[in-house]
């Protein structure tokens, strides 16, 4: 696989900022192409264009104000070790899963905490985790419906 790199040179200027780049970031225009050579340059230029877009995102962070998503997490160094893992959760989480895969686990406890912060009793409540606010107003919107119709 080759990748090929080149850069948008669109700049708008901002206007009031303090300590602020001195412009918006620019966009990596990258292309995936298939080839039928794995050489060493083709990683060495990836390995770049990662090290350079793990810079920019860090120098970045410095003026970012949190939203659609909060950048205050510092647990990234514990949790790393679990990324060589593809866990999957689908289903009912207090439910047996087929695999091994999974953190069910985690998310049974989790919703166990939330259960005794609002002081729901163990078998009155069900739930999961979603990958975020859109999976959960959608799943929500669905309970709705359900609920109303019947």
């Amino acid at each position: 696989m080759e990748i090929q790199k080149e850069f948008d040179l669109t700049i708008v200027p901002t206007e009031g900022e303090i300590d602020a780049p001195s412009s918006p970031r620019k966009n990596l225009c990258l292309s995936v192409m298939e080839s039928d050579i794995k050489n060493e340059t083709s990683f060495q230029e990836l390995d770049m264009i990662l090290t350079q877009y793990l810079e920019t995102l860090s120098e970045r962070k410095k003026y970012h104000i949190g939203y659609p998503i909060n950048m205050c997490y510092e647990h990234h160094a514990t949790l790393a070790p679990l990324l060589q893992f593809h866990l999957n959760n689908c289903g009912d989480p207090f439910t047996q899963h087929p695999t091994d895969f999974h953190s069910k686990d985690f998310e049974v406890a989790v919703l166990d905490w939330f259960a005794q912060l609002w002081e729901i009793e163990k078998d009155e409540y069900w739930g999961y985790i979603t990958s975020g606010g859109t999976e959960g107003n959608l799943h929500g919107l669905l309970v709705g419906q359900k609920r109303a119709t019947s």
